[in-house]
């Protein structure tokens, strides 16, 4: 039905629904450009990265590090040159030669020295200490949850210290039980020796998840081809 002309609104009347309009639109600017504010401020937020395949090289690295087990290596033998001071570890040429217990924390060279089929600048770099490590990689894919550690990952332990980037390194070789207990070959520590005694230098130990820091997983990128 057509509208007389009485219920028109008037020009006037028009005019003030225009102007209310214009009124709501400049609201509606307001409130989405402070909202582009807003998100803005937000803090960035971490990135869920997904946990990396196991590499096949893991079973290579453990090996290493379990033949020089057997070999008991007791600090400070002059094998542990090997980790220090040449490019099967960290490649740290310039060191002198280790003579004495406690020259050098090589726990991190001994884990490069099982991981040599990664690339050389990694192991130099980076390997060193927790530091390192913690700084470099733990805002990466390659740190993953304690509970998905699997044989060939670098286990970073908490000693007395418990700094935040961990206190040790260490190699996992078989994977959390039940109980939160794993088996690891590390170096630069105490526990069993390759000939079954207990002492310091190239050892076996078990140690529980609660004293996990931070677990690393290595990427495809990280090798040498």
């Amino acid at each position: 039905m057509l509208r007389s002309l009485a219920d028109m609104p008037t020009k006037a009347e028009l005019e003030d629904q225009i102007a209310g309009l214009k009124h709501e639109v400049r609201r509606m600017d307001r409130a989405l450009n402070q909202a582009a504010i807003d998100l803005e401020a937000l803090p960035p937020r971490m990135l869920h990265h997904p946990t990396p395949h196991i590499d096949p090289r893991s079973a290579e690295a453990i090996a290493r590090g379990l033949s020089e087990w057997e070999s008991n290596i007791v600090d400070p033998d002059v094998r542990i040159n090997t980790y220090i001071r040449t490019s099967q570890g960290i490649g740290w040429g310039w060191e002198k030669q280790y003579t004495t217990n406690g020259q050098f924390a090589w726990c991190g060279a001994f884990a490069a020295f099982c991981w040599t089929a990664v690339k050389i600048n990694i192991r130099k770099k980076i390997f060193p200490s927790c530091y390192r490590l913690y700084t470099t990689w733990y805002n990466t894919s390659r740190r993953i949850e304690s509970d998905k550690m699997a044989p060939g990952d670098i286990v970073v332990v908490y000693t007395s210290k418990r700094s935040k980037q961990g206190d040790h390194i260490t190699i996992c070789v078989e994977a959390p039980d039940c109980d939160g207990t794993f088996k690891t070959v590390e170096g630069n520590a105490h526990g069993t020796l390759g000939d079954g005694s207990y002492g310091e230098g190239v050892i076996r130990r078990e140690r529980n998840i609660d004293d996990v820091a931070h677990v690393y997983r290595l990427l495809g990128g990280d090798f040498d081809e």
